[in-house]
Parts: structure tokens; sequence; C-alpha cells
């Protein structure tokens, strides 16, 4: 399945909608980096957890003296460390993006995805302002891809 190196031709039709083919790579592309979409969820759950936990757990079983400094550290520790897993998970979808899916269409996939999540989203939207904010947030991503 191989595209023309530039999407500007194929990026969009005449209805506002990405190209079959693009369409294709997309979907392909979310099934490829859902283990790090998970990674990056499970993470996010953990941060609020752990943050809770940081207050919550210190209070109970330390002398208030103390307390206050554990739950400091607790609360920046569960931040930083849920942090991890997240800035790793993005790494490897950039990663997979420009060595697999960037020499085919030109452009990174993850810019790719929002400028079709937007487009979605500009739509569906209910309102006005709904609409205006996702188009001006599909614009964005297509002026981030050069097109």
């Amino acid at each position: 399945m191989q595209l023309p190196s530039t999407t500007s031709s194929s990026l969009k039709n005449d209805d506002n909608k990405l190209d079959e083919r693009l369409e294709k790579l997309i979907d392909q592309f979310e099934r490829e980096v859902e283990p790090y979409d998970r990674w990056s969820r499970l993470s996010v759950t953990a941060t609020s957890v752990g943050v809770i936990a940081s207050i919550v757990l210190p209070l109970l079983l330390l002398p208030h003296g103390t307390a206050l400094y554990a739950t400091i550290a607790g609360i920046v520790a569960s931040i930083g460390l849920t942090k991890l897993p997240i800035i790793y998970a993005d790494h490897k979808k950039h990663q997979i993006s420009r060595q697999k899916y960037k020499p085919v269409t030109g452009v990174c996939m993850c810019d790719l995805y929002q400028y079709r999540t937007h487009l979605h989203k500009m739509e569906s939207a209910k309102t006005t302002g709904e609409r205006i904010r996702h188009s001006k947030l599909a614009s964005y991503y297509k002026q981030q891809m050069g097109l």
C-alpha cells in the first residue's frame, strides 16, 4: 500500500474528509500503538490514585509534623513516577510514526490522527462554538504537517 510522498493532494476530498487510503493508514497506526495508549491511560489513573493515597495515608499513619513532608513528597513522587510511562509511550508512538508511516505519507501520523479527530468532531459538533474550536484545531494540525 504505497501512497505518494506528498499528502497535500490526497489529504482532503471536496467534502472535508481524508482520503480513504489515509484513513486506513491511520486506523492501522491506531491498532499498532494501542498497547502504548493503554499504558498511558493506566498511568493517568495511577496518578490520581497515587496523589490521593499520598494525602490520606501519611495523615492516618504518621505524626502531624512529618505527615506534611511525607504528603508533599508522596504527591511529587506520584506525579513524577507516573509521567515516565506517558513519556515513554509518546516516544514509542512517534518512533513508530517516523520509521514506518512518515516515509509513506510524508507527515507525522500523530498529527494526521489529531487532524482527522478534529475533522470528525467538527462534523458532529452541536454548537457553532464547538465547530469553530475544532475547525481552528484542525487548521493548526494541518499547519503542523506543513500542508
